[in-house]
């Protein structure tokens, strides 16, 4: 009798001991990547547009006396004596300008050479930007004709007005170069062509003016 009972305990025991134990279901997730870039490329672009070359040809003593002039609403003012050009950059910009030699050089005898001061230019904005501080003889604003510096002079400064960017395409950018000679404005030669001594020489005096546009 004592023999059985053991059995049933132990057969309890297995029925308890062997009884399947409850699964937890996990949860699911995935990724995916999407590379997202900004490439900013660099736009800085001079273009003259007209006046590409000018020259001045003094062939009467009025001109000698009085000089050539281009601009400013002066009686015998000529347009034909306008440089045009403008600017897209996609920064602040300057630009520098001056003439390639210390002086203008004689085309018939080199030996001859005519003071850069005789020739000057004034800057006119005619695009949207508003332009006024930035443009430099050479390091303060000015409104007037500046005598042709050699290379290189700052003219038109990349510092903001009021906050505001110089950047922009050509309707923002365009200027126009009003050059005159022997007209003794502003910081030119005070002295007329007629009165210099000693007389500068006949000849063709000639130097290139150099351009040069840069990330402010």
């Amino acid at each position: 009798m004592k023999k059985l009972i053991t059995m049933i305990i132990a057969g309890t025991f297995g029925v308890l001991v062997f009884a399947p134990s409850e699964v937890e279901a996990q949860p699911v997730s995935d990724r995916a990547v999407i590379p997202v870039a900004v490439t900013l490329n660099q736009v800085l672009r001079l273009n003259i547009t007209n006046g590409g070359n000018i020259e001045f040809v003094f062939n009467q003593i009025d001109q000698y006396t009085n000089g050539i002039n281009s601009g400013g609403g002066v009686a015998g003012a000529s347009a034909f004596y306008n440089t045009e050009f403008d600017i897209a950059s996609s920064t602040r910009w300057e630009l520098d300008m001056g003439a390639e030699d210390a002086n203008f050089i004689g085309v018939d005898d080199p030996v001859n050479t005519l003071n850069l001061n005789n020739v000057g230019f004034q800057l006119v904005t005619t695009g949207a930007h508003t332009v006024g501080a930035e443009l430099l003889d050479p390091a303060t604003a000015f409104a007037g004709v500046i005598a042709l510096p050699a290379f290189a002079v700052t003219v038109i400064g990349g510092s903001a007005v009021a906050g505001n960017s110089n950047a922009g395409d050509e309707t923002d950018n365009a200027f126009r170069i009003e050059w005159r000679a022997g007209t003794a404005e502003g910081t030119m030669n005070a002295t007329a062509l007629i009165d210099q001594v000693p007389s500068p020489e006949p000849d063709r005096y000639v130097t290139n003016v150099l351009l040069d546009l840069e990330q402010f």
